[in-house]
């Protein structure tokens, strides 16, 4: 029996029309991926049929193609549902009272927020130190010793050591504690309490805003219901 000429059997079985990825995308969706093998298997030589082991492998990419779509597909919908909630949660803080970290003191017309410090024991001498934005301190304050391990509360004045109002800013606080019977400070743990008065989601990620700060979800202890609300 003679061999059958590859030109007849494209004139018995004309060539499917396949699509190609264009330039601008080469990637291929899982209908396109499954026209091209089917045409790769109508095209082929019935007197030399394709290598079973490479069929196994297109196979196997389809199949590895579709997991890899599921797989987007899923994350794209949990990042959507993830941000949803993020957002409802933030919009839900406004008008709660919420504790940060007190090492940012802001100044405001001569006047800053109070700050709460907790010390881990007695203390022979507490000592508030403030810097600026550059590193330099304009105020140093003594707070007296303290007779316990509590938690105490520090109101700057809004001035410097010479009894200036300070311009308007955020300032850095630390305040160190003198263990009694000890010659080496310890920094006590700072915190704030404020009411949140807005979101602003324009940050990645977003922030809060209070008062005159912008505060970070990180830098947030605790949320509580103020009084009034």
């Amino acid at each position: 029996m003679s061999a059958i000429s590859t030109d007849l059997l494209n004139q018995l079985s004309p060539p499917a029309t396949v699509p190609t990825a264009s330039a601008d995308n080469q990637q291929i969706s899982t209908k396109e991926f499954l026209t091209l093998f089917i045409a790769q298997l109508q095209q082929q030589d019935p007197l030399s049929p394709m290598d079973p082991q490479q069929l196994t492998a297109q196979l196997a990419q389809l199949s590895s193609l579709e997991q890899l779509t599921n797989i987007n597909t899923s994350l794209d919908k949990l990042t959507s549902q993830t941000n949803s909630s993020t957002t409802s949660a933030l919009i839900g803080l406004i008008g709660k009272q919420v504790t940060f970290d007190g090492s940012q003191l802001t100044v405001k017309n001569g006047a800053a927020g109070a700050v709460s410090y907790t010390t881990s024991g007695p203390a022979d001498k507490v000592t508030a130190t403030i810097t600026d934005s550059s590193g330099n301190v304009v105020r140093t304050v003594t707070l007296g010793p303290e007779s316990a391990a509590g938690t105490y509360t520090f109101q700057f004045d809004g001035k410097n050591a010479d009894g200036v109002p300070l311009p308007d800013g955020t300032y850095k606080l630390e305040i160190d504690a003198l263990p009694t019977g000890s010659k080496v400070p310890v920094p006590a743990t700072l915190a704030t309490q404020a009411t949140v008065d807005g979101v602003d989601f324009s940050s990645d990620p977003p922030v809060l805003i209070v008062g005159n700060q912008r505060i970070g979800l990180d830098q947030v202890q605790e949320v509580r219901t103020t009084p009034n609300s």
